[in-house]
């Protein structure tokens, strides 16, 4: 959508070029490596100044895209993540034209919700914590990335609805391109060499390749990881995407789109992301009223692919022995966890602070056992009261998704039931929400989409009518939903 310009703003805009042009000229010409990067950087500020003001909408479309396809590609020749500046640049616009129609509609505007509200006092826990333990640059740049990617949730709630949900809809169709992707690796590429097409956006093959082999026993499996590069981010990053293609898309595309996804979580083998599917689709069929004909259907679906999957060696010798004596990351888990204590002595209050070489060397942190649980990691980083606002936002997200379990609506139930099981599950045994992010990001959609399942709720979409009686339980469903 395009947004009309003030005479005095396009008077500087049009100073700014016939200035700027000469200096670009020169400085493109007989500058150096230094020069030609600040150059970069100023003509990335102008672009984004003036996207911003007149095409807000493609700095969310395009972040959309970058979450979902190259979550973790550069921008070619400037050593720049590619998700920063749309996300930097989309909460810009958020902020810019919240009394405007650019993003949405007076009518449509709406004060923060409550999971909102304790997402902010999250930051601000944050931000106090930075106070007490920052004391270098690169504390505050940690501290700046993660504030952006965490801020992504409010400027998404911002949006309408229908520009919410086409923006979903991008992630999950990025998403679902990314897992084919992926699934092609598995299938086709035992020595990861597809990855190279896109070192055009600093994606390496070696310094991919050691993420995404797997030794069980005597075997070693090639795991999923997609352009995520990571298989336990992978299945993070698709966690979101299978929910929201539930909710937002519809017949045989919704069909498809979950099947792809589904198959590429399992080849992630990433226990924490299968686990959660499985714990999501339990609490739905224990607490969301349906036909038995449903029931059976869904149980049918769960055995069938079951099988399927354990009859892959990879997937069979994972998953059996999961958390067993011969589980070295179980044993791992366990003796980080029994450190954290003595590791938080003396920092409790606020944290040991934000830019450790833990949070800043992806080799480092590779390699080193410090302990795989969300919350607290949250804790560990910014203090006791950042970790236990954190675990108050999920516990208000539970609440939210017990809604939607005990609704009419079987998308609802879905996505309420998976996040409880990623709460429940993902969120104990892995912490790249909280530090890495793209994977920041990634979470905050899947709670920006909690909001709009549970806003269904409230107000029933025009575009999507309330489902008529399906034949509930004789209890009935506990709350109807605008999603079918």
């Amino acid at each position: 959508m395009t947004l009309g310009m003030s005479s005095r703003a396009e008077k500087v805009a049009g100073i700014a070029i016939v200035v700027l042009c000469p200096v670009v000229a020169v400085l493109a010409v007989a500058g150096g490596l230094i020069a030609k990067l600040a150059l970069a950087g100023v003509l990335a500020l102008i672009v984004s100044f003036y996207i911003g003001l007149r095409h807000p909408l493609w700095l969310f479309w395009g972040l959309a895209f970058v979450l979902g396809a190259l979550p973790f590609g550069y921008f070619p020749g400037v050593h720049v993540p590619l998700y920063l500046p749309f996300a930097a640049g989309m909460v810009l616009a958020a902020v810019v034209h919240a009394g405007g129609q650019a993003i949405a509609q007076p009518s449509e505007r709406r004060p923060l919700h409550p999971l909102e509200k304790a997402v902010v006092l999250l930051i601000l826990a944050s931000a106090l914590s930075l106070v007490f333990t920052g004391g270098s640059i690169v504390d505050v740049t940690v501290f700046v990335r993660w504030i952006i990617a965490t801020l992504v949730m409010i400027a998404l709630l911002r949006l309408s609805r229908e520009n919410l949900a086409r923006f979903g809809r991008i992630y999950v169709y990025a998403a679902t391109l990314n897992a084919l992707f992926g699934i092609a690796i598995v299938l086709a590429d035992p020595q990861h060499r597809f990855i190279k097409i896109l070192a055009i956006f600093d994606y390496d093959r070696e310094a991919t390749a050691r993420f995404v082999f797997t030794d069980e026993g005597q075997s070693r499996f090639t795991r999923l990881g997609g352009t995520w590069v990571d298989p336990n981010m992978a299945g993070i990053g698709l966690v979101p995407a299978l929910v929201m293609g539930i909710v937002l898309l519809k017949g045989r595309m919704r069909i498809a789109v979950t099947a792809i996804v589904s198959v590429a979580i399992v080849l992630t083998l990433s226990r924490a992301a299968i686990f959660s599917v499985l714990a999501g689709v339990v609490l739905v069929l224990l607490f969301h009223a349906m036909r038995s004909r449903h029931r059976l259907a869904i149980l049918g679906t769960i055995a069938f692919g079951s099988v399927c999957a354990l009859l892959v060696p990879a997937i069979r010798t994972r998953i059996l022995t999961s958390f067993g004596s011969q589980d070295q990351g179980a044993l791992d888990r366990w003796a980080s966890l029994a450190a954290w204590p003595h590791n938080m002595s003396g920092h409790w209050l606020f944290g040991l602070g934000w830019g450790r070489r833990e949070f800043v060397d992806g080799s480092f942190a590779f390699n080193l056992n410090f302990v795989s649980n969300a919350p607290l990691i949250a804790a560990y980083r910014a203090g006791m009261i950042a970790g236990l606002i954190f675990v108050a936002v999920l516990v208000i997200g539970c609440i939210m998704s017990y809604r939607a379990l005990r609704s009419d609506s079987l998308p609802a139930a879905l996505y309420g039931g998976v996040f409880i099981g990623f709460c429940v599950v993902a969120l104990q045994l892995d912490h790249p929400v909280v530090d890495i992010p793209q994977m920041t990001a990634a979470f905050g959609i899947l709670l920006t989409f909690l909001v709009y399942v549970d806003r269904s709720r409230e107000k029933p979409d025009p575009l999507q009518p309330v489902l008529a009686d399906t034949g509930q339980m004789a209890s009935g469903p506990a709350y109807r939903y605008a999603l079918h």
